[in-house]
């Protein structure tokens, strides 16, 4: 484990001009530039791991010297960092147990920049399997990738941490999916700004599809709908039409009341599923006007916030539950990796003492012992054989004692990983 280390950069420790900076390679140079990276590094294993949030090497030396600060210059370089550029500064080096459970943070999305988003874990898998076809994952990270898929499933299945959402998009769209499961409501979206660029990028990850965008220009409705494959239309024919939908998210930029009351009422009672009509609001000011009607229901952003406060206070629980997890499968993995080493070590001893052994055993019967006859040499033999293993175990099991020692098999801390 102490062969392991970590360089990189993400959003926590710079600005995306700052991440900009460093060179990340093409689809078609990635294998390419993990292989030199790994030359570089004269490491014997590598993974690469880029995102639009962070660029990180992960990589193990089988022999030669461990993994240290000095890695950092060497992977800055490769990544067209100049030199005294102050982002080199910020990038992070972590080793032995440090480097594991960094990596096990990262796979559970506690390092990113939304914590518990979930596609950290998909690209995780992808830079391991891309650099594994490269030839350039062994024994020492395929275990220990193997620990990190496993920690990173368990927290999504075990912990609340990437199912409760935290972003107002994020919350809105759930709180669709939860009116209209099992059914497929139809929703309009009018705006086509950054806030409704929003919904339509996040929309099929809650299951909802946007089945109309309406805006002030028809262009950037078309623009904007053709990302999710939805009909534009301008926000006058919106207003101009009987509806035809069940659920309303709005998002624009206008002074004023976009959609009042009464138009709210003319809306409810076409909608195609023949419940409530649900509006979202999600623009500051207000696009929709507050409304005490059975037949239209109201989450503006007030209320949004507040669910997203509330959310954040439970995220942070979820997050220490997988923090625990972490550093439970931190000692499994540590407790292996020292088991693995001692094992090694071991045989190691055991071959180097045996050879010696027998060299000094065939040497026995020249000179001055030559003359003895074959029965006694057989029974000396086995006498020294037997002498011979029974001495060795005395020393082997005293070693496996040590070992068992939890001050042996202990996490060495965060002391490994100083940056």
């Amino acid at each position: 484990m102490e062969r392991i280390g970590i360089v990189g950069l993400s959003l926590q420790e710079t600005d995306v001009a700052g991440l900009e900076r460093l060179q990340r390679p093409s689809p078609e140079q990635f294998e390419l530039c993990a292989r030199e990276l790994a030359d570089e590094l004269g490491a014997s294993e590598l993974v690469l791991l880029t995102t639009c949030n962070r660029v990180e090497v992960i990589f193990a030396r089988e022999l030669g010297h461990l993994p240290e600060a000095a890695d950092r210059e060497c992977v800055a370089r490769r990544l067209g960092l100049a030199e005294g550029d102050p982002v080199r500064a910020r990038m992070h080096v972590h080793m032995g147990s440090a480097a594991v459970r960094h990596l096990f943070r990262v796979a559970c999305s506690l390092d990113s920049v939304v914590l518990g988003e979930d596609q950290i874990l998909a690209q995780v898998r992808d830079a391991h399997a891309r650099c594994e076809r490269a030839g350039l994952v062994g024994r020492l990270l395929g275990g220990l990738f193997e620990h990190a898929f496993q920690v990173g499933k368990q927290v999504r299945t075990d912990t609340e941490l990437s199912r409760i959402p935290v972003s107002v998009v994020s919350i809105g769209l759930e709180e669709i999916a939860r009116r209209f499961a099992n059914s497929m409501p139809r929703v309009a979206l009018v705006g086509a700004g950054a806030m409704a660029e929003l919904v339509v990028k996040n929309a099929a990850d809650h299951g909802v599809k946007i089945a109309l965008v309406a805006n002030r220009t028809l262009e950037r409705a078309q623009r904007l709908a053709a990302t999710c494959g939805a009909q534009a239309t301008t926000l006058d024919a919106l207003l101009a039409s009987r509806g035809g939908f069940d659920v309303l998210i709005t998002a624009t930029s206008m002074p004023g009341y976009v959609f009042e009351r009464a138009k709210l009422v003319e809306l409810a009672a076409q909608t195609p599923l023949r419940r409530s009509l649900l509006a979202v609001d999600l623009a500051v000011p207000r696009d929709v006007e507050p409304i005490d009607d059975a037949r239209v229901e109201v989450i503006d952003m007030e209320k949004l916030r507040a669910a997203a406060e509330g959310n954040r206070a439970l995220r942070a629980a979820a997050a220490a539950q997988a923090e625990a997890m972490i550093e439970r499968k931190l000692e499994s993995f540590t407790r292996r990796a020292a088991q693995s080493a001692l094992n090694e070590t071991i045989a190691e001893m055991r071959n180097e003492s045996e050879s010696v052994f027998e060299k000094e055993l065939s040497q026995l019967f020249t000179g001055r012992l030559a003359h003895i006859p074959p029965d006694d040499r057989r029974a000396i033999e086995h006498w020294a054989r037997t002498a011979f293993g029974r001495v060795s175990h005395v020393p082997i099991s005293a070693i496996k004692r040590l070992a068992s020692d939890k001050a042996l098999f202990g996490s060495n801390g965060g002391a490994e990983g100083a940056a």
